[in-house]
């Protein structure tokens, strides 16, 4: 009787473990294929520009981690941030546009880090024939020398070249 206990036990704690990790990315909005099959792009903020480490694929969900490695507060917007962010965790500031076109600004303070999660939707006509790639701008809104480009993939037909 007591092996059976102890079986059982064994098995409740990852089934567990299994239900809570599922409850809690389906809160978020985020199914568990979506959540393995993210990109990630770093971005690094100092004082003297941008640090850009990953690449994109266009309808497929990605996360943007953003750390702000200067000594004053510095921001991030691009016109790829008008729609489809679906979350942002983290200890950045959500602002709109103050030229109200839609575009959301991310304040970070020193030190601090956030990630942006979002799907790009694909722009096929604004894809190079030969390259495959689209370079999206970003900015940091409260510094106007301050400038970056996401290279977002874009793929047509079937993946694996069949």
């Amino acid at each position: 009787m007591k092996k059976t206990i102890c079986a059982l036990r064994r098995r409740l704690i990852p089934v567990t473990m299994g239900i809570a990790t599922l409850t809690v990315m389906s809160l978020v909005g985020l199914s568990t294929a979506q959540t393995a099959a993210a990109e990630t792009v770093e971005v690094t903020i100092t004082d003297m520009g941008f640090s850009v480490k990953g690449h994109m694929a266009s309808e497929a969900l990605t996360a943007i981690v953003v750390q702000n490695k200067g000594t004053i507060p510095h921001g991030i917007t691009s016109a790829m941030f008008t729609k489809g962010v679906v979350t942002k965790q983290g200890d950045g500031a959500e602002l709109n546009d103050a030229k109200n076109k839609g575009h959301m600004a991310y304040h970070l303070d020193p030190g601090k880090s956030m990630t942006l999660r979002f799907v790009k939707e694909s722009h096929s006509a604004s894809v190079t024939d030969t390259s495959g790639t689209v370079q999206v701008p970003f900015w940091c809104d409260i510094h106007a020398h301050m400038k970056g480009e996401f290279v977002i993939l874009e793929t047509r037909g079937e993946v694996g070249g069949m």
